[in-house]
């Protein structure tokens, strides 16, 4: 058990946070020994740790949080295998969702175009909903001109291809029952810090080389 001293220090968070997280019941509420003397859970630093992942990688908000939280299968002891199937909690989250008919007559495409874009998996739209994220991304292809679309053709084929290997990898880790959760969270670093980084920083690379040139 921890000491709310101990535990903004190890968990580098402060203590107004804490007690809000506890009032919204993401985290366990504390031993009250004394008065004015409270102890916390030791998996709480963990906890806050996974919070915090949760909001710079999925930009995930208090309510997704909490409601992950409380799903009957997301285990406290392994947040990061619970997330594997409880993603669509985080992801999907959207309150505003779109009509197929709102989409077409706002961007000027026809049904089929935009079911063509849900087939190649330009869109994803959960349970066949479009939410706001669905209308964001449409909004960009529809701005773009050929030479942009023929590069978003390689943005899909390259995510189809690389969506293989973190698929079998993802399935190895959780087939490997030692440290599965320490492992899983590996994984989503590859995925979410990892992979943009380097992406994003290839393309900046060779910006500055053609552009002194």
């Amino acid at each position: 058990m921890l000491k709310m001293n101990d535990l903004v220090k190890l968990s580098q968070t402060p203590k107004s946070t804490v007690l809000y997280y506890v009032k919204e019941g993401l985290l366990p509420e504390p031993l009250k020994d004394k008065p004015n003397f409270h102890l916390y859970d030791d998996r709480c630093v963990e906890l806050l740790a996974f919070i915090k992942y949760l909001q710079t990688n999925f930009s995930a908000s208090i309510s997704q949080i909490k409601q992950l939280f409380s799903h009957p299968n997301f285990d406290w002891q392994n947040p990061y295998e619970s997330l594997i199937s409880l993603i669509g909690i985080i992801m999907g989250a959207e309150n505003e969702t779109f009509l197929p008919s709102e989409l077409c007559q706002e961007f000027s495409i026809s049904e089929t175009e935009l079911q063509a874009m849900v087939d190649d998996g330009l869109l994803n739209p959960r349970e066949g909903v479009f939410t706001a994220k669905e209308r964001d991304i449409l909004a960009i292809v529809c701005r773009c001109n050929e030479a942009e679309r023929e590069m978003v053709k390689t943005y899909l084929q390259t995510a189809k291809m690389l969506a293989t290997q973190e698929v079998n990898l993802t399935l190895s880790a959780l087939k490997d029952s030692e440290k599965k959760d320490e492992k899983l969270k590996h994984l989503f670093d590859l995925l979410l810090v990892l992979k943009p980084y380097v992406f994003n920083m290839q393309t900046l690379k060779i910006y500055q080389m053609e552009s002194v040139k």
